[in-house]
């Protein structure tokens, strides 16, 4: 009996993790409402939920962050971008990490 209150409180987690996710996500999302500071706070916070309970952001918003500085990058002021032999490669300039993702075709 106990067995099933555990599975309903581990689904219960899940879904607020999620729901905790998105609205993060949306925070990072939106520059013009929020101001830099609250974006990385939203960022730390959102790496370590994912982290916690196994849940992924969405892919459009996971490019938008550094993982290694857990800091925005806002494309062109914070981040270089180029594209060499079929990968687009991000390079933050807060931290000099770089990441490769393949060009889908």
């Amino acid at each position: 009996m106990s067995g099933r209150r555990r599975s309903r409180d581990s689904l219960k987690r899940k879904n607020r993790s999620k729901k905790a996710i998105s609205q993060l996500s949306s925070i990072i999302d939106s520059p013009a409402n929020f101001s830099l500071k609250i974006r990385d706070i939203a960022v730390r916070d959102t790496l370590r939920l994912s982290k916690r309970h196994g849940q992924r952001c969405e892919p459009n918003v996971r490019k938008m962050f550094c993982k290694v500085c857990e800091s925005v990058m806002s494309f062109g002021s914070d981040s270089r971008i180029r594209i060499r032999k079929g990968s687009i490669i991000i390079t933050c300039e807060r931290c000099n990490s770089k990441v490769r993702r393949p060009i889908k075709r």
